[in-house]
């Protein structure tokens, strides 16, 4: 028993390490996608209602409409992050997500895009 417990933990930590879970960007643009799902159920019916939503990351483009089928936000996330030894450099590191309802209109999907 105590064997397989510290192979499951040695496995668990392997794993982590190995960066098997979601990055810093996709973590904050899952907080916003959880969001502007609310919006969607409470109405948000174009690009900019919709956009009032995000509280995570930094709103850089609305547009369209729910009737237009066209309807998506555009969101940037920034972090600072040391560079080079004992973090002396600083530098941005910025990513871009575009969210846009599912083909039924009632769940956001997201995925990495170019920022504008």
């Amino acid at each position: 028993m105590t064997r397989r417990l510290g192979t499951a933990t040695a496995t668990v930590v392997l794993l982590v390490l190995a960066g098997c879970g979601h990055s810093w960007d996709w973590k904050q643009a899952d907080l916003d996608r959880n969001r502007l799902n609310l919006g969607l159920f409470r109405g948000a019916d174009t690009g900019e209602k919709l956009g009032t939503w995000v509280r995570t990351g930094d709103l850089v483009a609305a547009e369209g409409s729910r009737e237009g089928e066209d309807l998506a936000v555009v969101v940037r996330y920034e972090r600072t992050v040391g560079d080079g030894w004992l973090g002396q450099q600083q530098k941005t590191e910025q990513r871009c997500y575009r969210f846009t309802p599912d083909g039924h209109g009632s769940e956001v999907e997201f995925g990495r895009t170019d920022c504008p």
